[in-house]
């Protein structure tokens, strides 16, 4: 049922203007809960954006928790057209003369019959045996038999071979590669029969398999593929081209690289000063001052300048180089960071990475930044936690209010409407009366 509104047509007065201002004044709580609701929001976008820079502070000292992660070396080769090089950081500087001997094949064998279709189911029927494995031909086609040879090929029974198609120019014939040229393998057929005339499907070997080899230094090292991993320390050499003259050698270097240590050092600062940087930033807002938040920042500082017991010359990240600033931040002396790095490196390590009973500060960084942030008790979180509870009150306050505040409304409304109803009637009891009063004139 429609409510008729007067809106002030007996009156003259603007009774919805009125009901309006009034309402006005009867949704301030309102608007301070939604103020309150805005507040809560940002104050947790504030704790998670801390959070998202506490990881990725956490996540530079885990690019540095480890020797071989402290450490970078380069490794370059003389020249790139027999083999390709990296050094990882368990790498040693030296030279080493390499020949490349021979590239790594694998064995392949290819079906001695071409075949017009790939999808036509041409094997009716037999046991296609790889190795010892036994794949069962049930009215296939090339494609569903390349199917079966690559799923044998998985799980911890893997056969090692591997399936695929070629066009020979009059058809399609099915390829055997063995995936790994240490290994030679065996493929057979028992009982095979096909359709549309084709002869039975058999195997013949294209291509044997062969080791790839070098010599280093005069000793001769061979691989299963053309990667060679842990022949030289630290080193992965790929070769991708064979010497044309025996004793041939190409030189390859690994020296340590410098540039490469001090991105990981600068790398951390940037994260540091970004996590400092941004909880300096919230220093005006209520949360800002925030036990918690507050908390991570001198925790942080005081880790920063903690010493470390490494029985060496560096202690303190401050003889890195590392200095702090005014503002929190820190900032690199790039001089002492470089000399650090070419005299002390060992030093270096243990102070980062630790070793030998010695907690490096990666690893006391890491372990605070992981309970800080983690996703059920860390600061964040328990934070999101609290906000969740105090915004869910919120929301139930607001929908109670809201509903109140329609009830005022419309009983604000229907009090104006009886009003208007009863001065239109009086006006019109007004308007009879004088009606009549003028009759007694004549």
């Amino acid at each position: 049922m429609s409510t008729i509104n007067f809106g002030g047509l007996a009156s003259g007065i603007d009774t919805d203007g009125i009901v309006e201002a009034l309402m006005e004044i009867e949704k301030q709580p309102l608007k301070r809960l939604e103020s309150d609701k805005e507040y809560f929001a940002s104050r947790q976008d504030a704790f998670n954006t801390l959070n998202t820079k506490l990881k990725t502070l956490l996540d530079k000292f885990k690019d540095i928790d480890s020797s071989s992660e402290v450490r970078a070396y380069s490794a370059e080769a003389a020249s790139d057209e027999f083999f390709s090089v990296s050094a990882s950081g368990s790498a040693l500087p030296g030279s080493y003369n390499i020949e490349v001997k021979s590239l790594a094949k694998q064995q392949k064998d290819v079906s001695d019959g071409s075949y017009a279709s790939r999808s036509e189911a041409n094997f009716t029927s037999g046991t296609l045996t790889i190795g010892t494995t036994d794949i069962v031909i049930d009215n296939d086609s090339l494609d569903s038999l390349v199917n079966k040879i690559n799923e044998a090929n998985t799980g911890d029974n893997a056969t090692g071979v591997a399936a695929s198609i070629i066009q020979d120019g009059n058809g399609f014939r099915l390829v055997l590669t063995g995936e790994d040229a240490s290994n030679a393998f065996t493929a057979s057929i028992a009982g095979g029969s096909t359709a549309n005339g084709y002869a039975p499907l058999a195997f013949s070997t294209t291509q044997t398999q062969s080791l790839a080899s070098i010599v280093v230094d005069g000793i001769p090292i061979t691989s299963g593929s053309n990667v060679f991993e842990g022949a030289i320390p630290g080193v992965t050499l790929t070769v991708n081209k064979v010497h044309a003259t025996a004793g041939d050698t190409t030189v390859m270097s690994v020296t340590e690289d410098i540039d490469a240590v001090k991105t990981k050092i600068k790398d951390l600062v940037s994260a540091y000063n970004a996590v400092i940087t941004n909880i300096s930033a919230q220093k005006d807002s209520d949360w800002g001052r925030d036990s918690g938040m507050m908390a991570v920042k001198r925790n942080l500082q005081k880790m920063l300048t903690s010493p470390i017991a490494t029985g060496g010359n560096l202690t303190t990240l401050s003889q890195l180089g590392l200095k702090t600033q005014t503002d929190g931040t820190l900032s690199i002396d790039n001089a002492i960071l470089e000399e650090a790095i070419s005299t002390n490196m060992n030093d270096m390590d243990t102070l980062l990475a630790g070793g030998d009973g010695v907690e490096g500060i990666a690893t006391l960084f890491k372990t605070y930044l992981e309970a800080t942030t983690d996703r059920a008790d860390g600061l964040a979180a328990t934070r999101q936690t609290s906000t969740d509870r105090t915004q869910k009150t919120i929301e139930a306050n607001i929908i109670k209010m809201q509903a109140r505040l329609e009830k005022r409304e419309a009983l604000l409304r229907a009090q104006f409407d009886s009003m208007e109803l009863l001065i239109s009637n009086l006006n019109s009891t007004g308007s009879y009366l004088t009606q009549q009063l003028s009759l007694f004139n004549y």
